[in-house]
């Protein structure tokens, strides 16, 4: 039904199924999807991830999807434990490095972000969201050659985000 963009009817259906089940775990995971994509609602969503690992802690989405959600909640610091752990699940997986380097530039904590962020970009090279944080990092830490590198792959992707970043170089001192 969520596919079908009955979303309300989906929701009604998972929150059946919590009642029958409490401990189906899927059915938490499924739900919080639904609010984290379709009712744009993350303090649900994270709940809901929350409770899936309650009862599976071998989902590996899971881990990934809270960080995100801590990160979406400007929990910064949460955040970081869930996507290193979503990491030793998927070493390759390149939105759990991105993600932390996120939570890290938003911490101010720069050098150990352009760590996660060039293993992101590393893994995959043209992820937009990767390229413009690392670019603000190297902004942050006056690195503005490095800045302007990543301004001009930007600009390559064809990215919003390039003119973003040449703000914030333009505005470096």
């Amino acid at each position: 039904k969520a596919q079908l963009g009955m979303t309300n009817e989906a929701l009604d259906d998972y929150n059946r199924v919590t009642t029958l089940n409490s401990s189906f775990s899927r059915v938490y995971v499924a739900r919080a999807d639904l609010y984290k994509d379709a009712k744009e609602n993350t303090g649900s969503a994270l709940a809901d991830y929350l409770k899936s690992l309650e009862y599976d802690t071998t989902t590996v989405k899971v881990y990934y999807w809270i960080g995100w959600c801590y990160n979406d909640l400007g929990q910064f610091e949460k955040a970081i434990p869930y996507l290193q752990k979503a990491i030793l699940f998927e070493k390759q997986n390149y939105l759990s490095y991105s993600e932390i380097g996120f939570s890290c530039f938003s911490l101010g904590r720069y050098s150990e972000a352009v760590e996660q962020l060039s293993r992101a970009d590393q893994l995959n090279p043209k992820f937009e969201t990767t390229i413009y944080y690392l670019g603000l990092c190297y902004v942050k830490q006056s690195r503005k050659p490095d800045a302007v590198k990543k301004y001009n792959e930007l600009v390559l992707l064809g990215s919003e985000y390039a003119i973003s970043l040449l703000i914030e170089i333009k505005n470096m001192k």
